[in-house]
């Protein structure tokens, strides 16, 4: 069962695809948080730049970045060389999101100098291609 819980929880932080937490079960949000906190004690990016992101605000401080990082490496998507698994990201998403998923993976090149700008920019291209669907914790 955590490993199914840990699956879905890798589903809607990786591919932010989540309009509200109210849509989350609780120990869904509970594990969100959790890896939040950790990525925040990690890399000491304000809560301001995350609200901000959510709302396309990108700062590009080194710490979002890391955070965005963070997150995406302890979901097993990108590695600490910054190679990005477009198959696994695809692959978390449940059936009706695929073709979300996809088109991410289509648009958006894991372009970057280091895994912290790689996911940076990641979240950046998702956010342009998708405004309605993108969200972080």
């Amino acid at each position: 069962m955590l490993k199914f819980v840990t699956l879905l929880v890798s589903c809607y932080v990786v591919l932010q695809v989540v309009h509200s937490s109210d849509d989350l079960p609780p120990e869904v949000k509970q594990m969100l948080k959790n890896l939040h906190d950790t990525c925040v004690k990690e890399t000491g990016v304000a809560e301001s730049e995350i609200s901000d992101a959510n709302n396309g605000k990108f700062s590009g401080t080194e710490n979002l970045k890391c955070y965005l990082k963070c997150l995406m490496a302890s979901v097993g998507v990108l590695d600490d060389d910054g190679t990005f698994d477009g198959e696994a990201y695809v692959d978390l998403l449940p059936p009706h999101l695929t073709e979300y998923g996809k088109k991410i993976v289509d648009a958006c090149k894991p372009e970057g100098n280091g895994a912290c700008e790689i996911a940076y920019n990641l979240n950046v291209c998702s956010y342009n291609t998708d405004p309605s669907r993108y969200q972080i914790y």
